[in-house]
């Protein structure tokens, strides 16, 4: 048998792999397995976890509980995600939610204004937060981080100037269909009440932005290289200020669920979220395994979230654990997220 000719082949490379043997070499990667799936992992471990220490935390009328009390946090998630997607921070939300809130309530409570008005105005005053950040940050090229930070602050005090510092109590003043948004009658054919659906239609509308649309590619495009984006034509100022505009409307929205389930203005409401809000953006672009903030994603989150306060809660932790527990949360999603970046 003649022998086949392998003149002018050149050899191969050293450490090349011989043709036909790729499979030879097992192809997985641990570490980028758990950048990817490790937070679905963890929050599969949690539900087993606390349903075997404790029976009712499996029960669906606890589920459908906690997904309503999760509402307003997952609208505050939701509206965080779209600025951090362009790579910039949003500190004033919480600050947003609170002046918001107290806005609402004081004038429903005691000024006798119309719900539907209250909330209207309780709107405005969110799109007018967010439009100065929008341009204070877009168009004066001012640090997100440090701005919203100082549009916070200011907010915490418009907040104590409106409601004298002092929790607004309305329960008797508020009218039912008010209160319906936030304690509203579940659903006959889900028992979901108002809250959840609400946050469930905002996820929808900004899934569909973000994923389906030209102006959440323009977004995403602006997050990986704002420069590029500019020189390929992006209205990339317009659409950053944009971004801060749909986070202070939507935390206007989680007021409005906020106050409505408590009828009440509590003061400085908005801060105890703010670190679960991020917590919950960070953990869904960790379960990206791309390290990209999106709306699935952030909506893991916020369940996972709820559902380790929900189990510590159930099983008699007191506040010092859980805020523990947030802050080791908020760690493993940054040490994840920055896992799968390294893999990429």
């Amino acid at each position: 048998m003649a022998e086949t000719s392998t003149a002018g082949v050149p050899p191969p490379p050293p450490g090349a792999i011989p043709p036909g043997s790729e499979g030879s070499r097992s192809s997985f990667d641990l570490l980028s397995f758990i950048s990817t799936f490790g937070v679905f992992i963890t929050l599969v471990g949690c539900v087993v976890l606390f349903s075997v220490l404790d029976n009712d935390f499996a029960e669906i009328d606890n589920l459908r509980t906690q997904l309503g009390l999760a509402a307003p946090l997952l609208m505050l998630s939701l509206g965080l995600t779209v600025v951090l997607a362009m790579e910039d921070f949003d500190l004033s939300i919480a600050g947003t939610l609170s002046a918001g809130g107290a806005l609402i309530v004081v004038l429903i409570v005691n000024h006798d204004w119309p719900w539907g008005l209250a909330v209207l105005a309780g709107m405005v005053l969110g799109l007018v937060i967010g439009a100065v950040n929008g341009l204070l940050v877009s168009y004066m090229e001012m640090p997100s981080f440090i701005t919203t930070l100082a549009t916070f602050l200011i907010l915490l005090g418009v907040e104590y100037a409106i409601s004298d510092g002092r929790n607004i109590t309305g329960a008797a003043d508020m009218p039912d269909l008010y209160r319906d948004l936030g304690v509203g009658k579940p659903e006959p054919w889900t028992e979901f009440t108002s809250p959840v659906w609400i946050a469930a239609g905002l996820a929808i509308i900004l899934w569909v932005m973000m994923s389906r649309t030209e102006l959440g590619r323009y977004m995403y495009a602006i997050g990986g290289n704002p420069e590029a984006a500019r020189l390929s034509g992006i209205n990339v100022k317009a659409l950053r200020a944009l971004g801060f505009v749909i986070v202070g409307f939507v935390a206007v929205i989680a007021a409005v669920l906020q106050t409505a389930r408590t009828a009440s203005s509590i003061p400085g409401v908005g801060i105890s979220l703010l670190l679960s809000a991020y917590a919950a953006a960070f953990l869904g672009a960790a379960a990206s395994g791309r390290g990209q903030f999106n709306i699935p994603g952030t909506v893991l989150g916020v369940i996972f979230l709820q559902t380790v306060q929900s189990g510590l809660t159930i099983l008699g932790y007191d506040r010092d654990v859980l805020n523990i527990s947030r802050g080791s949360i908020l760690v493993l999603a940054m040490f994840l997220t920055r896992l799968g970046a390294q893999r990429r």
